[in-house]
């Protein structure tokens, strides 16, 4: 057997692993990520993403069992590709463009939560309209000093209007409502 139909047959034996699923739809939005530091873990399942209009920003997020990551992310003006710097999360909204990462899991004794504080998002968008990309970030936990290492990626994102939780910051008041007089005195 040549080395050209060798290869021919390799090729045709590979294909398969290049083609859609079988129903011919794109694969579903998913997002993987890894962490590394004092735990080490990962999370790979189905994503979500929502742009939330009145505040600009597009949130992905993520959750399996008790393990949850999202990620928010500010452009300038208009959702665009390109790099987004992860800072704290804070402080992102107001550093367009900026990303801010968190992730969440269940430890033995108590939920680990951490916020990333350095390192970028990469956003792409296909041209099919989809959105996918990689980040690489350092996070530390928001209940003492442990700090790790975050890498992932999410692919296959339609991103729809949010749902909810996505208030105009003009309108949105930072006094609680004074309660009804119950009129016991």
């Amino acid at each position: 057997m040549t080395v050209v139909r060798l290869s021919s047959l390799v090729m045709l034996w590979m294909l398969p692993a290049c083609q859609r699923p079988a129903n011919g739809l794109p694969s579903e939005p998913h997002l993987e990520l890894t962490w590394s530091g004092k735990d080490q873990g990962k999370l790979s399942g189905a994503a979500t993403a929502q742009w939330c209009e009145p505040r600009r920003f597009l949130e992905i997020h993520a959750v399996q069992g008790d393990t949850g990551a999202a990620l928010a992310l500010y452009p300038e003006r208009a959702l665009a590709a390109g790099s987004y710097p992860v800072v704290d999360p804070p402080k992102a909204e107001s550093l367009p463009p900026a990303a801010g990462v968190a992730v969440r899991w269940l430890g033995p004794t108590v939920v680990q939560g951490f916020q990333g504080d350095s390192g970028s998002v990469i956003l792409e968008r296909s041209s099919t309209g989809l959105w996918s990309g990689r980040f690489g970030a350092r996070a530390r936990s928001v209940a003492d000093t442990q700090r790790i290492r975050l890498t992932g990626s999410f692919r296959d994102l339609v991103v729809k209007p949010a749902a909810s939780g996505c208030v105009d910051p003009d309108q949105e008041s930072d006094v609680d409502p004074e309660p009804p007089d119950s009129s016991v005195h």
